[in-house]
């Protein structure tokens, strides 16, 4: 079970770092590309196994406010529906969607501990205007199980405006920029179509998942 958590963890977390505008991206040269990818790595093991769940919060909160363009990523997920938006509901939408992306990883249980994982990055190439970079994470006793002990992922980076940032993320072949753009497809079909209804139900999970974030808070 706790393997399981931690794998939902790190799908939401890299799930937000999916954007890049094509127009501008550039690859990034394979030796730079996994010294990055080891330095981000690290990173973000430290991040998550910080004790304090407050200072954890604001350490990834930083880390996607410098990594991640949330506007992109929005237009993504909502893809053809975003016609559908008036210039109002647009900026509302925005808004909304800065909210939920901060949100939607407390909602995931952040109290284990980090010590024992590990992670090799095991190669890198370039591919058209991105760099594909290829990682083996290794799980300690207490979050693996039988039938999974290490998982491999799959980044897709470039460099825009001289940073470099995550266009993609796969474990195994699922890609996790389609896969939410899929559950945002979903919410729009359930909500008939209609941007208003749509954007309400985005506020109601939005606002659950900033609760139970601050009931984790309370609780630490």
């Amino acid at each position: 079970m706790k393997s399981k958590f931690f794998l939902q963890l790190i799908t939401a977390v890299f799930a937000l770092c999916t954007f890049v505008t094509a127009a501008k991206a550039a690859p990034v040269e394979e030796q730079q590309a996994v010294s990055w990818a080891e330095q981000t790595g690290q990173q973000l093991i430290a991040a998550l196994g910080n004790p304090d769940l407050q200072n954890k919060y604001h350490t990834l909160d930083k880390m996607f406010g410098s990594d991640v363009d949330t506007t992109y990523i929005a237009k993504f997920v909502i893809g053809k529906y975003w016609k559908l938006f008036n210039p109002e509901q647009k900026q509302s939408y925005l808004s909304l969607f800065n909210r939920y992306v901060l949100s939607l990883y407390k909602n995931y249980p952040l109290d284990f501990d980090t010590d024992g994982i590990d992670f090799e990055i095991t190669s890198a190439r370039i591919n058209g205007k991105f760099t594909d970079v290829f990682c083996k994470v290794d799980l300690p006793e207490n979050l693996s199980s039988e039938n999974l002990n290490y998982i491999m992922l799959e980044f897709k980076i470039a460099q825009t405006d001289g940073k470099i940032k995550i266009y993609d993320l796969k474990i195994g072949e699922s890609s996790l920029l389609l896969t939410y753009r899929n559950r945002f497809y979903t919410m729009m079909a359930e909500a008939d179509e209609d941007v208003s209804w749509f954007l309400e139900d985005l506020e109601m999970l939005t606002v659950s998942n900033e609760q139970n974030a601050q009931q984790k808070l309370l609780y630490q």
